[in-house]
């Protein structure tokens, strides 16, 4: 049988091009080469696209984009090609096409939309949401809205503006009559890992919005949220969903990077079936209200019975210790078969 030509693009102008060269690490060593014919794409941090035919320690140490076997590569959005275009140094070039594309792009350019959009244009398949959907979950803002508005309790929240910095104090002020500290604040269409910070007072909400505001000109502001933190994975379609295990970070160790959890993952946690089921019926609502297609990674806050959806990851890390493929593990996937689930639903979608 044919193998599946597919292209894994990796790095990416965004301040999470270190986690994704950890993903994509990752990720191409979990493909089976004997069913997968890869090309691996990286973006430069000052956004060169470029095919590396290289080892992939070289992805994971970072010095991947200074071999001198790299070329110029881009995915053409011309549907008659459905593939890679390289550029050689002497301006020739070579056509490949690609069967499906698999992204470890984190952060805004990987995960609002702007990728997935070229994907959709290219009609090549992709593991990954509608560029409709990234950039929904990607506005912290615009997710809250949206799920507000179906019945999915999220954090109460402001917004503040750059433009807004001349009257800062006055804008805190009056958001102060809305939300008590501690208060968490991030910028609206970043990563969740970029530019956030958790503030005690006026002062510190300040300093915090000016950190955030040096990433993107809005800043989200959100109720410090109590309780335990539970993820859960959703894959499928509006029609066919599935769900894996439940897992639970401990913070009594804190959150580390965006990339992996370790000891504080707990898989399964300690819930009634009440606050289970409740999580779950979360979940599978939020997937079909925001018309998700292939997978997404979803954080919720639970107290009591009270469960609050906190956040959402179209492309989440792909180690084998991020909370993705613990997930996928604790469901019954080896890696690779979660490598194989994700990939089959992407060749299975409608572009």
């Amino acid at each position: 049988m044919a193998k599946v030509r597919i292209a894994v693009l990796f790095g990416g102008a965004t301040k999470d091009h270190k986690v994704s060269l950890v993903s994509a690490y990752s990720l191409l060593n979990g493909l089976d080469p004997d069913r997968y014919d890869i090309t691996p794409i990286g973006i430069t941090r000052a956004g060169r696209w470029l095919y590396f035919p290289g080892s992939y320690d070289e992805i994971r140490d970072g010095t991947w984009e200074m071999s001198g076997d790299c070329c110029s590569a881009i995915i053409s959005p011309d549907p008659l090609h459905s593939g890679i275009i390289s550029i050689m140094s002497d301006g020739s070039t070579a056509f490949k096409r690609v069967d499906v594309v698999m992204s470890a792009l984190h952060g805004k350019y990987g995960e609002g939309g702007r990728i997935q959009a070229l994907l959709k244009l290219s009609k090549i398949p992709y593991v990954d949401c509608s560029p409709e959907t990234a950039l929904y979950c990607m506005d912290k803002a615009m997710t809250h809205l949206i799920l507000a508005s179906v019945g999915v309790e999220v954090p109460k929240y402001a917004l503040l503006e750059r433009s807004e910095m001349p009257q800062i104090d006055e804008k805190i002020a009056e958001l102060e009559k809305h939300l008590t500290y501690p208060v968490y604040v991030s910028a609206t269409s970043c990563s969740s890992s970029i530019g956030a910070n958790i503030a005690y007072n006026a002062e510190e909400l300040k300093a915090a919005a000016k950190i955030g505001f040096s990433h993107h000109h809005t800043c989200i502001v959100e109720e410090d949220l109590s309780g335990r933190t539970i993820e859960c994975v959703v894959l499928g379609s509006e029609y066919a969903i599935e769900t894996t295990v439940l897992g639970e970070v401990d913070k009594t160790y804190g959150i580390n990077s965006a990339a992996a959890y370790t000891a504080e993952f707990v898989v399964p946690p300690e819930m009634t079936d009440t606050q289970r089921e409740k999580i779950y019926a979360y979940a599978t609502k939020v997937f079909r209200c925001l018309s998700f297609k292939g997978y997404a990674k979803m954080s919720f806050r639970l107290a009591g019975d009270r469960v609050m959806l906190r956040t959402i990851s179209v492309i989440p890390g792909f180690t084998s210790e991020s909370a993705l493929m613990i997930l996928m593990r604790e469901s019954g996937y080896s890696y690779s078969d979660a490598l194989n689930r994700l990939i089959g639903l992407a060749l299975d979608m409608d572009i």
